[in-house]
């Protein structure tokens, strides 16, 4: 059995350099990603998602909380992302549960984050306005 830690180190690693190609190859052929974004099925459809992502912002990926736990074939991954999109700061936590199949290849990984904090930090202009506008929707008083 491979060292599952270290498989999912290097597949974040890949990402974040953008190294699609190589992050990939982390993944079973008919692997699955599902993220706030959608949800991609097979090695092709996952590329063109982080050739997409790479396009619109780049990011770092740090150690939170209880950063990887993993048990046989599964692990969960809770860390701390740093991106810049369209020019701006833009700070989230993310936790991802990872699964593996026989040939230690990512079979399903599901990630989620808060995308409407995400846009709070990045909209700027009218986008900016109306995220505010939302928010105050759902905010505790």
């Amino acid at each position: 059995m491979a060292n599952i830690e270290g498989l999912m180190r290097d597949c974040v690693k890949a990402m974040a350099e953008g190294k699609n190609t190589e992050a990939t190859d982390f993944f079973a052929d008919d692997g699955v990603w599902i993220t706030p974004f959608g949800k991609f099925v097979g090695k092709e459809r996952i590329k063109h998602f982080l050739d997409w992502q790479n396009s619109q912002m780049s990011y770092t990926v740090e150690i939170a909380g209880n950063d990887i736990i993993a048990s046989d074939k599964k692990a969960f991954y809770e860390h701390f992302i740093k991106a810049n999109v369209q020019g701006k700061p833009v700070a989230l936590s993310a936790m991802c549960a990872w699964e593996f199949n026989k040939d230690d290849k990512v079979k399903e990984c599901r990630t989620v984050y808060d995308r409407f904090s995400t846009l709070e930090q990045a909209a700027s202009g009218i986008g900016k306005f109306m995220v505010g506008l939302i928010a105050k929707q759902f905010t505790v008083r």
